[in-house]
């Protein structure tokens, strides 16, 4: 699965669609430092799964998407595809029928992360599985990044396994193990719970056989209670109907007499609402015409304020005709004034035109000769510049001579200064040959006496590396107790919550008392409220030989309730009866009231019988409870004794008597009547016994397993803190040998320096005596350049002199010809503003006349609407007169109507009174009816309750039945009105079954149904339990099959690659030697791996003791010998030859070409020797600040060509 291509948009700084081909074997990338070369590398390692920012050189997945620059906005997501080429079909089994697998994540700034692979969703497990075991993955070896390369060496040897275990292919096994390990620590739960399930489940089963059997005689009560119930409703149902027929004709005469008085009164109030519309109509009669008199009145009033308001508008339209009248001469005065200035300025127009004209002539004359006297400066000033460069061209020339001149006296007095300096350094130089001398005959001492040293620290290293073993043997051993001692403890901890679990269900009791306790005692809140102690098996407590015969003792009343008032709790027991399969439940005093008599002789005689032979004891002694519930204990079995044989019991009762109870061990029993309970035991009420203990013996030895743990665990701590001791004996005695071993090198290393300095100082002596020689040659060429300066200075102070008299002259004439010109201007100047005033005036003059012609127009138009309002103000002036003459004829007509309105509003007053009398009386004869109205209908609302009385009588028969029984009485009746009334005894016949039935206690009557569930249930469960233990053996033999696999093909691995690396080695060193070691070869699943390395004329040690650059070439030979034995589809190199120097770099580069017909390589590099090797060379570089831009350069016989781009600014 080799790369193809690698194409990148929004990711980092590579914001434009970025397509990055890899068609051959060696890809270089190069650039500048800060360009986004390793952004590559990110990309390639993030579109492979890596979750840590960190790895990606960030704080936060988002600092991948492209954040912005100075010329572009942040990017909104970040996607990279990779595609890889699979026609050799060695991807994954799902994906070799695709040539190419392409995968692909994709992250927004919402934060929403993708993956897809050939352009389907998928999860990050699935890209992660892609590459398991392939050498490929975002921390495979295949990717060595900058800096890494060095890790390779210094880390530790249990994590430089890892790279051994990639290339075995051991990761997936390692992977597949720890979800196998969960896996089935999952399933022992799971087994655990469902082996308590199938446990309780089996005394369930048992309570339900008795349940059912209980409840066959229920129903029968139940059938004799209904028949007599349903006789006795029929009877009071016939009698209920009979009452109701006689109230019911009552209650139609008396409802025909109200009616009839109803109706009189109906008729009655509409005389009454008649009187009083005819009352009313009077009313508003009056009303009326008082309104008709009132508006006249008002008319009247109107018609004379009308009037004078019409002759106050005559007489102002009068005072406007004599205004109008003296506007209209003002007018024509102005119109005349106007037309006379209008006249005078027409004439002065023509004369000021002339005048405009003679000055534009004589303007055009003195600019013309302005521009002639500016094209003589212009020649002037053309002629000043060429002086001007003159004039510098000589100075220049002055000034660079002179510069010579003193720079050869600052050259003289240098060489002078190094002559002295060299002699100073010569004699310096003797002096520190001497001083080397020693320096290099005291270090050769000091190198003997740490040879010595070493070989004494290694010696005591070997001791306690020895006593290490033994100590991590012991602590193996001691680890292995912690964790036997940690499982069963887990184990009971589990057992334990599963048993409470069980126990706060209340699973093996009846349901009305399972659910009367998950009510009422759930929490210890609850049982407080409501005086709950528990059940009678939990206030109860024998040894395990006693179990049965105490169960058989009880019998039902084991799931009784003990209460501290029944009183208080007896409202609860309703809740029992919300539901149809609630069940029942019985509550016991903690204190029952006991009737002395023979319950005490009972007590005494079972007394009597705990010394006869085969008797164990009275059951009421051999049981331990609380103090406070002996009377309770006393009560329930102070008359029962325990006796060894069921024939020994059956012989006792026959010479005791009938007031004693006996039970044997084995759970039978014999009640005083002389009844025998027998056969298989049944176990549901023991269970609840054993139960209770089995959670004590638990918490007892969950807590002894505890301390059993901690004492382990101190122990094996102690032991761990020895071998830290130790660890930390060895650490030193390593560090003290890794401090001899750098002290040997430092001393090496100082040798030689001393021994290197002696033959530069020797060295320098000889150049001392080339430079003396050269200094002289220096001195003798200054004074030659010194004296030809000289003779040019000379030449140029001439010519500067000659330059600047005829400047001189020439900026004379220049100043003539630029007053002259200054002189012109200033007389075409005055001559603009003479033309430019001339025109004004022209221009004013003739505003001024048109002007003047509209104010004459604007006067006439006033003029003629001056008259046009005269006109109009008589006309209306005689238009008021009319109105005056019509609005008297109108005040005189309104005088008459006035007193004639007045009459007629005495005449509907009087019509008015004469109704309200007859009103009266009508309203007198309907108050006495409705007092007798008021009387029948209260006779009728009587009658109607009765009758309501009785039908709720009759339907809470019919309700009652219907609840009761689920019947309709009223079809039951043909079966019961033939019988005979029924009688006191069949009343207490029904209440004797009520009796019985309520002695009867819980009901379970869902019993067979629970029964078949619960059996299909622990057949489900035995099923379960199978699937579970074959599954736990299935796990546990994949992980022994994954051990050895795991085993076998890290042992593999090592050995060949130890063996390629034992090869490489020598080919990149040019020499030396090195091999891999495990650091505990017993151990292949966790043993490390040491790196032992001696390159050429060093000796054979520790990897930690080389240069940084002969640790990456280590690394590199260790990596590439991984490669040949399992080659990567690909391999990413980020600048891992940046610690080697040339000469290493070209055996690195030719050890990439040898790799190239296993894998694919990517480098990342800043060497020209590296990129000399390379097929193709891809350039990083940012044309905008923050942008990253690619060009590519293929190197062997093809030409420059561009990355695809979406864009075309990168």
């Amino acid at each position: 699965m080799k790369i193809k291509q690698l194409e990148m948009v929004g990711f980092k700084s590579f914001v434009d669609r970025t397509v990055v081909r890899f068609d051959h074997e060696v890809t270089g990338i190069v650039g500048p430092n800060g360009c986004g070369k390793s952004n590559v590398v990110d990309a390639l390692k993030w579109v492979m799964g890596e979750q840590a920012p960190s790895r990606l050189r960030g704080k936060g997945m988002d600092d991948v998407i492209f954040s912005g620059s100075e010329d572009r906005g942040p990017h909104g997501f970040a996607e990279v595809a990779l595609t890889l080429d699979n026609t050799d079909g060695e991807g994954p089994v799902e994906y070799r029928p695709y040539p190419e697998i392409v995968v692909a994540r994709r992250l927004d700034r919402e934060g929403r992360s993708e993956y897809f692979i050939n352009r389907t969703a998928v999860r990050l497990m699935d890209v992660t599985n892609l590459f398991l075991g392939t050498g490929v993955g975002r921390r495979a070896y295949s990717i060595v990044e900058q800096g890494q390369i060095g890790l390779v060496c210094s880390s530790k040897p249990e994590d430089r396994r890892q790279i051994i275990e990639e290339a075995a292919g051991v990761t997936k096994y390692k992977s597949r193990r720890r979800a196998a390990e969960r896996k089935m620590e999952l399933t022992r739960q799971n087994l655990l719970r469902v082996t308590d399930v199938l446990r309780e489940l089996e005394r369930s089963v048992a309570s339900l056989q008795r349940q059912a059997q209980k409840a066959e005689r229920y129903k029968r009560y139940r059938a004799e209670q209904r028949d007599l119930a349903l006789w006795i409703a029929s009877h009071r149902f016939l009698e209920i109907s009979g009452e109701a027929r006689v109230v019911g004709a009552n209650l139609d005469v008396t409802s025909e007499k109200a009616e009839r008085a109803r109706e009189t009164l109906e008729r009655l109030e509409a005389e009454v609402d008649a009187a009083r519309a005819r009352a009313r109509g009077a009313s508003e009669e009056v009303e009326r015409t008082q309104g008709q008199a009132f508006e006249l009145g008002n008319e009247a009033r109107a018609v004379d304020a009308r009037a004078r308001q019409q002759r106050d508008r005559a007489d102002n339209l009068a005072e406007r005709e004599r205004l109008a009248e003296r506007e209209l001469d003002e007018v024509a005065t102005s119109k005349a004034r106007v037309q006379h200035e209008r006249e005078t300025l027409e004439g002065a127009l023509a004369a000021l035109e002339a005048e405009a004209q003679a000055a534009e002539r004589a303007l055009g004359e003195a600019t013309a000769e302005l521009e002639r006297r500016r094209a003589r400066v212009r020649d002037t000033d053309a002629a000043l510049s060429g002086g001007r460069a003159r004039l510098t061209e000589a100075r220049t020339r002055i000034v660079r001579a002179d510069a010579v001149v003193a720079g050869c006296k600052r050259r003289r007095e240098e060489a002078t200064e190094r002559v002295d300096r060299l002699a100073t350094e010569r004699d310096e130089l003797e002096s520190r040959r001497e001083a080397l001398d020693g320096q290099q005959r005291a270090l050769s001492l000091r190198l003997e006496a740490l040879e010595s040293g070493k070989t004494a620290t290694a010696d005591r290293q070997r001791e306690i590396e020895e006593a290490l073993a033994d100590l991590r043997a012991r602590s193996a051993e001691q680890e292995s107790v912690v964790s036997r001692l940690r499982e069963q403890a887990t184990e009971a901890r589990s057992r334990l919550r599963s048993l409470r679990e069980v126990h706060d269900r209340f699973e093996g009791v009846g349901d009305g008392v399972r659910a009367w306790m998950k009510r009422f005692a759930s929490t210890p809140i609850d049982r407080d409220a409501h005086g709950v102690l528990g059940l009678v098996a939990d206030r109860l407590a024998c040894a395990p030989e006693h179990t049965r015969a105490l169960a058989a003792a009880l019998g039902e009343r084991i799931e009784h309730i003990v209460v501290e008032d029944v009183g208080r709790s007896a409202a609860t027991l309703a809740f029992l009866r919300e539901g149809s399969s609630r069940g029942r439940a019985t509550l016991l005093p903690r204190v029952p009231r006991v009737t002395p008599g023979a319950a005490q002789a009972g007590h005494d005689r079972a007394r009597a019988l705990a010394s006869e032979e085969g008797v164990v004891g009275r059951l009421a002694d051999l049981v331990s409870a609380d103090p406070a519930d002996r009377p309770l204990v006393e009560h329930l079995l102070g008359d029962a004794v325990v006796v060894d044989t069921l024939e020994r019991a059956l012989a006792l009762h026959r010479s005791s008597g009938a007031d004693v109870e006996l039970v044997t061990l084995d759970g039978a029993r014999v009640e005083p009547s002389g009844g025998l309970t027998g056969g298989a035991s049944d176990e549901t009420g023991a269970h609840l016994f054993e139960l209770k203990r089995e959670l004590v013996e638990l918490e007892v030895r969950a807590h002894e397993l505890g301390q059993a743990r901690a004492e382990a665990e101190a122990a094996y701590e102690t032991l761990r803190q020895a071998v830290r001791e130790r660890q930390a004996e060895r650490d030193a005695a390593r560090a003290a040998a890794h401090d001899a071993e750098l002290g040997l090198v430092a001393l090496d290393k100082d040798l030689r320096r001393v021994e290197a300095e002696t033959r530069a100082n020797a060295a320098r002596l000889t150049a001392l005596a080339a430079d003396d020689d050269n200094l002289a040659t220096v001195l003798a060429r200054v004074d030659d350049d010194e004296a030809e300066a000289r003779k040019e200075s000379e030449v140029a102070t001439r010519a500067e002199a000659e330059a600047r008299s005829a400047l001189e002259e020439a900026e004379a004439i220049a100043r003539e010809r630029r007053a002259a010109v200054d002189e012109q201007s200033a007389h075409a100047t005055e001559l603009r503003v003479r033309a430019a005033q001339a025109v004004e005036r022209v221009e004013r003059d003739r505003q001024a006349i048109a002007r003047l012609g509209s104010s004459v127009a604007e006067l006439e138009a006033r003029g003629a609407r001056l008259r046009a309002d005269v006109a109009t103000s008589v006309e209306e002036r005689a238009r008021i007169a009319d109105t005056l003459r019509e609005l008297g004829a109108r005040a005189e007509q309104l005088a008459v109507s006035v007193e004639q309105a007045h009459d007629a509003v005495g005449v509907a007053r009087a019509a008015f009174e004469q109704l309200e009398r007859e009103m009266g009386e009508r309203e007198r004869a309907h108050k006495t009816l409705r007092v007798e109205l008021d009387q029948l209908t209260s006779d009728v609302s009587a009658l109607t309750l009765r009758q309501r009385e009785l039908s709720l009588a009759a339907e809470h028969l019919l309700e009652t039945a219907r609840d009761a029984h689920d019947v309709d009485l009223r079809f039951e009746l043909c079966d019961h009105h033939t019988r005979p009334q029924p009688d006191g005894a069949a009343r207490a016949r029904v209440a004797e079954l009520s009796r019985l039935i309520d002695g009867m206690g819980a009901i379970n009557l869902t019993a067979i149904e629970e029964l078949e569930d619960k059996t299909a249930r622990f057949e489900r469960c035995s099923a379960q339990r199978d699937d579970l233990e074959e599954a736990l053996a299935t796990l546990e033999r994949a992980i022994r099959q994954m051990n050895r696999e795991s085993r076998t093909l890290f042992k593999d691995t090592f050995e060949h690659v130890n063996e390629r690396f034992k090869r490489l080695f020598p080919m990149l060193f040019s020499g030396g030697r090195a091999e891999l070691r495990l650091t505990d070869p017993q151990d292949l699943l966790g043993s490390g791996v040491e790196i032992i390395a001696q390159p050429p004329g060093k000796r054979l040690g520790a990897i930690e003791l080389m240069s940084g650059g002969e640790k990456a070439l280590t690394a590199v030979a260790l990596i590439f010998a991984i490669f040949q034995y399992k080659p990567s589809p690909f391999c990413l190199l980020d600048e891992v030859d940046a610690p080697l120097d040339e000469a290493n770099i070209g055996r690195f580069a030719q050890a990439v070409e040898q790799m190239t017909d296993r894998s694919q390589f990517i480098v990342i590099t800043h060497s020209r020797r590296m990129m000399e090797h390379t097929d193709v060379l891809y350039g990083v570089t940012m044309e905008q600040p923050g942008v990253s831009r690619l060009v590519s350069v293929e190197l062997r016989g093809k030409r420059a060509r561009p990355p695809e781009r979406d864009t075309a600014a990168a």
